[in-house]
């Protein structure tokens, strides 16, 4: 996940589209995998030696980037919308089937790197989306958050928690669940969301209209 994966400027074809999405190559799902099993573990994690305040901040980043879903402050890139808390580099990913599994051999509900969330953001922004006439209200609690570093970085962690999302949608609620697991890197003076893969309980089953941010 850097510019090693990035073909030579002199061999790039034109670019189309912004950003590009040259990090998306086979190192970056091996990459997902080894997390995506990490994060799965049954085990009692140990927080090593995360300093108090650090923990805080991710906590305070998760709970951000969930209420920001809810109020639908989507769209801009500034830290204080939900896109603006991602990584340049990153992934939005919803297996398909529990435990998750490589999203190069097996469908996947989704599977995003930033130039897809950007189309969704804008796309459910003008107001136009079928799928979202009219827009699902959102209220999401989570419990059991769990930090702990990434082997062999000192700027990068993960977590999970488990959540409950109810939905409502033209006078129809529905509960979803599951668990989301999280990479978060420190980039400059902020810290942003490198991965968010969203696990959820019937994730093998037939989904409803799931057309908004889980």
């Amino acid at each position: 996940m850097n510019t090693a994966t990035q073909p030579p400027a002199a061999v790039r074809p034109e670019i189309r589209h912004q950003p590009p999405s040259w990090y998306v190559v086979a190192s970056f799902y091996d990459w997902l995998m080894e997390v995506s099993a990490d994060l799965a573990q049954a085990v009692v994690r140990q927080s090593g030696n995360i300093e108090d305040a650090r923990a805080r901040d991710i906590a305070r980043l998760l709970a951000l980037e969930a209420r920001l879903l809810d109020q639908g402050a989507l769209d801009q890139a500034a830290y204080t919308h939900w896109l603006g808390l991602y990584a340049e580099e990153c992934a939005y990913w919803i297996p398909g089937a529990a435990p998750a599994p490589d999203p190069r051999h097996r469908v996947t509900l989704e599977f995003h790197d930033r130039r897809r969330l950007m189309d969704r953001v804008t796309r459910l922004g003008t107001g136009l989306a079928f799928s979202q006439i009219p827009a699902s209200r959102t209220a999401r609690q989570y419990s059991g958050l769990e930090i702990w570093p990434s082997p062999g970085r000192s700027d990068e962690w993960r977590a999970r928690y488990s959540f409950t999302l109810i939905e409502n949608r033209a006078g129809h609620a529905r509960t979803l669940g599951g668990w989301n697991g999280f990479v978060l890197r420190q980039t400059g003076q902020n810290m942003r969301i490198v991965l968010k893969q969203i696990n959820l309980i019937d994730c093998d089953r037939l989904q409803g209209n799931n057309s908004f941010f889980l």
